[in-house]
């Protein structure tokens, strides 16, 4: 430690030499000491990852293949940047203090000094909460189970893509994960209309995401409900530098009916979700194997950054970057602005050499400039036609027809 006027300096290895040397920069008397430590207990884990634990271990005690009757329901506070407290079933709420879990249910409260005796209360909540069918005729039994699901899944997965070796499986996973739990949430609406979070913005956060989901996915082992988590956790960082949160309130007008929505509340939702989500499939995982999971996830290839196509439409969106008369520009070359736009590339895609490496590695770690330019290309709506027998799309002529007809 330092004392910026005087320059002392001093080794301090416990938290109790650190406030003796603070107080011994006052000049006060003897018994005066305006500094002190307050002894708050052990510093126990915050409830939502105790609670995502015990209603695992519930699921696992399960017979029928079904989650437990469970929600676990976060609550995001003003400027938390994680989920404090928790509501479970309607009525159960648990808050946490540092040193202590309190679980109040309207009538009463409890309080646990650790993880171990905050399960033994909630174990006897439990009891109370039994599963409830749904009857004859309800509309979810017109929905494809998910034995039908992902069996097909994993069969269409082989029938479209044949053979893609294990680490392109999980990279096409990954990215279908990240829709479903990130893009395709209500992290769309704060995308919508007029937002802070422009289409170059989104494509590099969902690039970042999908690469985060990638580092969790293997076919050894998958912690579902830590890869849901890991998507919503309020504090991850964002290429743009912000947090999650931060960036759902940056978006968030209560003057704009499309972005009128608190972020805090729909944090909380997501979460929700992602818990639910990595319950139902650490259960799936047990009755179908863990690698026809993961195939039942690959069975579409919706063209992002870690998708079997990814490469292809790369390449593609480079050759018409280097060819104004490519037919991708049809649509555009006609603009006001094409031609400045097209000529005018952000100074660290100007080589395309660099500009190919920075796309295949993946548009986060483009710049804020650089994804907007190519966003503004229409590198999304780049053709992935094979090409075989022509392409009209992409000014291609039909191959050419055979002598007897």
């Amino acid at each position: 430690m330092i004392d910026n006027e005087s320059g002392a300096q001093s080794i301090v290895s416990t938290p109790s030499e650190a406030v003796a040397f603070v107080n011994s920069r006052f000049d006060t008397d003897d018994d005066d000491e305006p500094f002190s430590i307050a002894e708050v207990g052990p510093l126990l884990p915050k409830p939502l990852e105790v609670i995502t634990a015990w209603a695992a271990k519930k699921d696992d005690e399960r017979t029928d293949g079904r989650a437990a009757p469970i929600t676990v329901r976060p609550i995001v506070a003003d400027d938390a940047t994680e989920c404090d407290d928790v509501v479970l079933w309607s009525d159960v709420y648990v808050s946490w203090d540092h040193d202590m879990y309190t679980v109040e249910d309207g009538s009463q409260y409890s309080e646990a000094y650790s993880a171990a005796e905050l399960s033994e209360i909630l174990d006897a909540y439990a009891d109370d909460y039994e599963y409830v069918p749904e009857p004859e005729g309800s509309d979810s039994y017109t929905l494809p189970s998910p034995q039908e699901l992902i069996r097909y899944g994993a069969q269409e997965c082989a029938n479209r893509f044949g053979h893609l070796d294990d680490d392109a499986l999980l990279w096409l996973a990954a990215t279908r994960i990240t829709l479903a739990l990130w893009r395709n949430t209500p992290v769309e609406n704060w995308h919508a209309g007029k937002s802070p979070l422009h289409d170059g913005t989104m494509m590099r956060i969902n690039a970042a995401t999908t690469r985060i989901v990638r580092s969790m996915l293997s076919f050894d082992h998958v912690d579902w409900i830590a890869v849901g988590l890991a998507i919503v956790n309020p504090s991850r960082v964002l290429p743009t530098g912000q947090a999650v949160l931060q960036l759902g309130l940056t978006c968030h007008n209560p003057d704009d009916p499309a972005h009128e929505a608190d972020p805090r509340e729909d944090l909380a939702e997501m979460t929700q979700g992602a818990i639910s989500w990595g319950r139902r499939y650490r259960l799936h995982e047990k009755e179908f194997g863990l690698r026809t999971l993961i195939e039942s996830l690959c069975a579409f290839d919706n063209g992002w950054f870690g998708a079997p196509s990814w490469g292809c439409i790369v390449d593609r969106f480079l050759a018409a970057v280097d060819d104004r008369d490519s037919e991708h520009w049809h649509m555009r070359r006609d603009e006001p602005w094409f031609d400045e736009w097209f000529t005018n590339r952000p100074t660290d895609i100007a080589d395309t050499t660099e500009f190919r490496r920075l796309l295949h590695a993946g548009p986060d770690l483009l710049s804020e400039e650089a994804a907007e330019w190519c966003v503004e290309g229409a590198i999304g709506y780049i053709c992935q036609h094979d090409h075989a027998n022509g392409c009209r799309r992409c000014g291609i002529p039909l191959a050419a027809e055979s002598s007897n007809e």
